[in-house]
């Protein structure tokens, strides 16, 4: 009889150390049930209600509490219609139907709000027969984001989401659902790192079976070089109860290592015993997609840097033989030519010019391309930026024969912050293509002050009785390389630059441009660009001259190796009556202004022995007050800029325009 009684104690000894194992299970199945990110919920079939959720499930269909959901039913969570348009309820039907039949289900759903409002869904759902009741676990997700995006990681994202959602009420419910998920799951002890549980994904890539597994912890698959970060995590799960996300390798079985993400959270058994629960994804995919999106991105950077330089280059190397050309056509004394060769003249320094505004264009274009062209803000007249513009094409307008005619709004007040540079090279584009394509009456060009979005902006109208655009025309006129027809870049040629640029300058000050035309009528190009005003000391547009300032008593060191150049040169400066003196680099120039005193320096840039960047600051130190002005054919606007800032006084660019150069040279005397 004893014995029986202790056989019998035994037996409740043993039993109730068995539930209370399957309560720790149990509890711990919930945990991972309650804290998922995924929208967990159960269904029962036979009163087609919800009997159990979790907190995700709540916020995902905006519900106010667990209790207000489980009084839905999964008709009040979807919308009567699917997108492809079948009902809900009847789609929902077949894959409960396949979920008892075929097995697990996973699919996109699209799931509606408590206020009206619709989201698409990755839903999972998996049969479960619990005693006689027949239930349905629904994962769910909101995949807007990872739709829209269609990332190569959005499925990975969704596999995590998924894997995290585990059903812990029982342990042969969990593990049919974990055993399915794409993501590693593991829990393990805080104690000692030991596996308590892992799923098959993780054995499939950690190369370990799940026996293997289990019998090791996961310091067996750290390296050791993450003591330190490992550590860091244990931290954070002391402190917050959870991990990550936490990015490290694991050590596979046949020894390499692979990149991994992991997120956790930490549990306490009923026992007291405080365990890891772990969500493992391999990301060696990703890592190699972002590996390859950042060389991608270096060699677009190299690609773009060398294109830079190579037009730069290339904008030198032009300049440098058209500054013989250029400079060449305009010494040459018209007085002695008969009509014929007047004319050719013309025509070849019109070509000449038409060469370097093609030049221009691309280089410009090729900086809005790269996002490279940077506006700056200095007070400017625009009154002096019309004068200007009206010097550079007073000699195309005299030899069409037809008037330029400018209006300044009554009361108007000048003074506007922007770039000058810039806003000239809109208004130059717009009035120069007015030019061109007008062939007998006018271009007449309106400055005006103008609201844009409340605020004060500068207007200008640029209005002509050309030959105007058809409608199919005025709607490629900013389309880069393209002009009104074939027949028009046959007559008035031009690269189909000019108006994409003048668009894009437009945009980048904010502003905006309106065209009205029709073939044979003309056209009229309104721009408005929201300029502040200002009353600071404007920048003076420099003005050209037509004929060479007398410098009778005046010395010009110039320093230029180019001997073509230097011919060139010297025959512009002849008729100043200036004292020249020519050398073949910068050191040469050094040496002449220690000997003598030079009342400016025209300066090269690129030379052998001392360039001269470096000879304007040797002669600056102990010539500072002298004029030195940049002669090169580095001429972009960035190049300017930077010269300006070095120390140089003014810059002048190859090809030299002599009516620019006079300009400047009066007024450096004044």
């Amino acid at each position: 009889m004893s014995n029986s009684s202790e056989t019998s104690e035994a037996q409740i000894i043993r039993l109730k150390a068995e539930l209370a194992k399957q309560q720790a299970e149990n509890i711990m199945y919930k945990e991972l049930f309650d804290v998922s990110g995924d929208a967990l919920s159960i269904i029962d079939l036979s009163t087609g209600k919800f009997i159990r959720c979790n907190q995700a499930a709540i916020k995902l269909h905006g519900v106010e509490s667990a209790d207000n959901f489980l009084n839905l039913k999964p008709s009040d969570i979807s919308p009567e219609y699917q997108p492809c348009g079948r009902t809900s309820e009847e789609m929902a039907s077949e894959y409960i139907q396949k979920a008892f039949s075929e097995g697990p289900q996973l699919f996109q759903w699209l799931h509606s709000r408590i206020d009206g409002s619709v989201f698409l869904c990755l839903v999972s759902l998996s049969a479960l027969n619990v005693g006689n009741k027949n239930l349905i676990l629904a994962i769910g997700r909101d995949i807007t984001e990872l739709v829209e995006a269609k990332s190569q990681l959005d499925s990975a994202n969704e596999a995590v989401a998924r894997a995290s959602a585990a059903y812990l009420e029982e342990k042969e419910k969990f593990e049919k659902l974990v055993n399915l998920a794409p993501v590693g799951i593991a829990i393990n002890r805080i104690s000692d790192g030991r596996f308590d549980y892992v799923n098959k994904e993780l054995s499939r890539f950690t190369g370990y079976g799940l026996d293997e597994l289990n019998n090791m912890d996961y310091w067996q698959l750290t390296p050791q070089k993450y003591e330190q970060q490992e550590q860091a995590q244990l931290s954070s799960l002391s402190d917050t109860g959870r991990y990550g996300p936490y990015y490290k390798e694991y050590i596979h079985k046949d020894g390499h290592t692979y990149p991994v993400q992991l997120n956790g959270v930490k549990i306490t058994s009923v026992k007291g015993e405080e365990l890891i629960c772990s969500i493992i994804q391999d990301i060696s995919k990703r890592k190699l997609v972002e590996q390859e999106l950042k060389t991608a991105k270096q060699r677009a950077e190299e690609a773009s840097k060398m294109k830079s330089e190579f037009l730069a280059n290339m904008s030198h190397e032009i300049r440098t033989p058209m500054n013989a050309i250029l400079g060449g056509l305009q010494m040459i004394n018209t007085e002695a030519l008969d009509a014929k060769s007047e004319l050719m003249l013309t025509n070849a320094l019109s070509s000449a010019r038409c060469l370097l505004t093609i030049i221009n264009d691309i280089l410009d274009y090729s900086k809005i391309e790269d996002k490279k062209l940077q506006l700056e803000k200095q007070p400017f007249l625009i009154i002096e930026v019309l004068k200007s513009v009206k010097f550079d094409v007073d000699g195309i307008v005299s030899n069409k024969g037809i008037q330029l005619i400018s209006h300044i709004e009554a009361n108007f007040a000048d003074g506007w912050l922007g770039d000058i540079v810039r806003v000239k090279q809109i208004l130059l584009n717009l009035v120069t293509n007015a030019v061109k394509f007008t062939d007998k009456g006018s271009v007449t060009v309106r400055i005006y002050e103008t609201e844009h979005n409340t605020q004060k902006a500068l207007g200008f109208d640029v209005t002509d009785t050309g030959i105007g655009m058809s409608a199919e025309a005025k709607s490629r006129i900013f389309e880069r390389f393209s002009q009104a027809d074939n027949s028009t870049t046959r007559r008035f040629g031009g690269s189909g630059l000019g108006m994409s640029i003048t668009l894009n300058l437009i945009e980048m000050m904010g502003g905006t441009i309106d065209v009205k035309s029709e073939a044979g009528c003309g056209t009229a190009i309104s721009v408005v660009l929201p300029l502040a005003k200002t009353d600071k000391e404007t920048y003076k547009t420099e003005h050209k001259a037509l004929v060479a300032p007398r410098l009778t008593d005046k010395k010009i060191l110039i320093a230029e190796d180019n001997e073509i150049n230097q011919v060139v040169i010297e025959a512009l400066l002849e008729s100043t009556e200036a004292t020249l003196t020519i050398v073949e680099n910068g050191k040469l120039a050094v040496e002449a202004a220690e000997k003598d005193e030079f009342d400016l320096v025209l300066m090269d840039i690129q030379m052998p022995e001392m360039d001269g960047i470096e000879a304007m600051k040797h002669i600056r130190q102990f010539r500072s007050h002298t004029p030195i002005i940049a002669l090169t054919a580095n001429a972009m606007v960035e190049d300017v800029a930077s010269y300006l800032n070095l120390g140089f006084t003014a810059h002048v660019a190859k090809p030299v325009d002599k009516n620019y150069l006079y300009g400047l040279l009066a007024s450096v005397f004044q």
